[in-house]
């Protein structure tokens, strides 16, 4: 078993010596325009000792400012507001708050554009040009995702007009596999099993725990359905349809919350952040969590400060389905910086800012690349000396050829987490928004739960 490198390979360090620019000048002076951006906590690069590229880098909304004076003659200060979640935003903007871009999670993209509050990226965003960082350099994956039938919107439009992806992953449960069987994790029913009664958390939230309810409730008929593809007998379109119906149902509400009645009972606890240390400290076995931070997870086990032995926590995505979430920018239809705003998406697309934001915040960004693609030769890769590899087939996101030669465990663990293989992503599925209805119904279920 291998750690995680950190060390930057020579390419991708000429790249960023490349790519470089002046530091100074700037500070003090009085910008032209004032950018505002609404993002999470941790969740870009803020330079320092933890930085990629050494202690003296500064946060990337601070060297964007440097690059578009440079790149664009103009004045620019970017005013970047970290909020706490996605209800908190929305909160925020309904009381009048404005801000240029906002980072929310597919379910409040598609609310926010559905309500009004976001106006499409300019067509000429999307041109493969040179200086369009994003549209060059966007997964093909992600494309294909963003075309979906999901995406669809109620007016005819598609969210894909609205949003340039930034960080994409899927949910699973993070385990022990000392302790629990890894078969058990492949079912979403594991919630309810007497085996692992109070070794298991799930989410404390209602979508992520509604999404697993469904997921125990059309389980079996969605491992028929399965088959079913896997033999030929239905498309894959046809297959993709079932998972988007059944996961998207909230007519059967009522019998969800049954289940997630049982849930709760069986349960160690419920959690948001927690969960990603408990684990580790040992007070239960399993826990339900998005792929970032079961990346985290997995790095802290393995950690000799956190624990005087390491542990080696695996991460499984249940077999009968499972959500495919991102984050992803969005301009406010108020918004008078468009072409900042567009430079801001652009400058964080270019592949060795990708990197650096990978490597700070631990999630995977939609944008692949030859330097991305070197960064994970670099954490997952095989050395030539080791015997037992794995080939790992990444070309759904990076493009035809793109195999990676990784440790054998890496097909567990920290790799899988971050890029699932190639059967696993046909039964990912983005999670819609629930409508007004649906959504207080959803809430009240929920607090009874709890």
């Amino acid at each position: 078993m291998k750690r995680m490198k950190r060390t930057i390979p020579f390419a991708l360090l000429a790249c960023i010596a490349l790519s470089s620019f002046p530091l100074g000048g700037c500070n003090g002076e009085t910008a032209e325009n004032v950018l505002r951006v609404a993002s999470w906590d941790e969740y870009i690069c803020e330079g320092g000792e933890d930085s990629y590229v050494g202690a003296d880098a500064l946060p990337l909304y601070e060297e964007f400012e440097i690059w578009y004076e440079q790149v664009y003659g103009k004045k620019i200060t970017v005013e970047y507001i970290p909020l706490q979640d996605n209800e908190t935003m929305y909160n925020k903007i309904k009381m009048g708050d404005s801000y240029d871009l906002l980072c929310p999670s597919e379910y409040m993209c598609m609310k926010l554009a559905e309500e009004g509050y976001l106006q499409k990226l300019p067509t000429s965003f999307f041109d493969k040009t040179e200086e369009n960082y994003y549209a060059t350099y966007v997964s093909p994956y992600i494309e294909n995702v963003f075309s979906d039938e999901a995406m669809d919107l109620s007016d005819g439009s598609s969210l894909s007009e609205y949003v340039a992806g930034y960080m994409w992953g899927s949910t699973g449960f993070v385990f022990n596999p000392e302790t629990v069987d890894r078969e058990d994790v492949k079912s979403w029913n594991v919630f309810l099993s007497d085996k692992y009664n109070r070794r298991i958390s799930a989410k404390d939230n209602v979508r992520d725990s509604y999404f697993a309810g469904l997921g125990m409730y059309y389980e079996n008929f969605l491992l028929e359905e399965k088959s079913k593809f896997a033999q030929g007998e239905i498309t894959k379109e046809e297959y993709k349809h079932t998972l988007f119906t059944k996961m998207n149902d909230t007519n059967a509400m009522p019998q969800v919350q049954k289940l997630l009645e049982k849930m709760r009972g069986n349960l160690y606890g419920l959690e948001t952040d927690e969960g990603k240390l408990d684990i580790i400290t040992g007070l239960f076995d399993i826990s339900y969590q998005w792929s970032g931070d079961a990346v985290y997870t997995l790095d802290m086990g393995e950690d000799e400060e956190m624990r005087d032995e390491p542990l080696y926590l695996e991460y499984c995505i249940p077999e009968s389905a499972s959500n495919l979430w991102f984050d992803g920018w969005v301009l406010m239809n108020n918004s008078k910086n468009v072409d900042a705003a567009t430079a801001f998406i652009n400058f964080l697309s270019m592949p060795e800012n990708v990197v650096r934001n990978m490597y700070y915040i631990g999630y995977t960004s939609c944008i692949g690349g030859d330097e991305v693609f070197a960064y994970l030769e670099e954490t997952y890769g095989a050395g030539e000396e080791e015997e037992e590899t794995a080939e790992y087939d990444l070309s759904y996101f990076f493009g035809e050829g793109y195999t990676l030669t990784t440790y054998p465990d890496q097909i567990h663990r920290q790799l899988f987490a971050q890029y699932p293989d190639t059967d696993t992503i046909d039964r990912l599925v983005i999670m819609q928004y629930f409508d007004k209805q649906a959504n207080a119904q959803a809430n009240r279920m929920w607090n009874t739960i709890k």
